[in-house]
């Protein structure tokens, strides 16, 4: 199911049921999750150059990633 991958897909998470290498429905399981749990996924905290921290996936953890970094983005 490789195929279902998105181009700009930077999650390393393949043993994630919802990683879009698992199923037939790219992107939209992990987006419906982590909108329902108000997370941000974990694609959009590679691209800011980090994985979560111990804080988690939270709105909060992704601001603090993306302020202490800015100088590098």
């Amino acid at each position: 199911m490789e195929n279902n991958l998105s181009e700009f897909c930077t999650c390393n998470d393949r043993k994630c049921p919802l990683h879009p290498s698992n199923h037939e429905k790219g992107c939209s399981l992990c987006m419906a999750k982590n909108i329902q749990k108000k997370e941000i996924p974990s694609c959009l905290f590679n691209a800011a150059g980090g994985y979560p921290s111990k804080e988690g996936y939270s709105f909060e953890a992704f601001a603090k990633l993306v302020l202490s970094d800015k100088n590098n983005l």
